[in-house]
């Protein structure tokens, strides 16, 4: 009889590329916390990530894309390309664990 394949189940990966475009708003948002505390860290994940500045009470939506989606996006898109190329495939035969492009 012939043996029946076994699949093995489907891994955990981090895409290192999209966890990359989070590292611009992680960097504000401790900068601000060296400054000016806990408040004024909390007050920049509110900027960062929907544009409101609570201090002033005005949206700089500008400041949200140059901080959190636009680099999100290209790690994301980074990721996508590597993908296509066949590199994350690679990583996967080579044996890295847990980690893709």
């Amino acid at each position: 009889m012939a043996k029946t394949k076994r699949r093995a189940g489907a891994k955990i990966t981090i895409p290192l590329a999209v966890v990359g475009g989070l590292v611009p708003m992680g960097v504000d948002v401790l900068s601000a916390y060296k400054i000016g505390g806990a408040s004024a860290a909390l007050g920049h994940v509110s900027m960062c990530t929907t544009g409101y500045d609570p201090s002033d009470g005005k949206m700089k939506l500008g400041f949200a894309v140059q901080k959190l989606y636009g680099p999100l996006l290209a790690g994301f898109l980074v990721h996508k390309l590597a993908s296509k190329l066949g590199v994350n495939r690679a990583l996967g035969k080579a044996g890295v664990p847990l980690l893709r492009i």
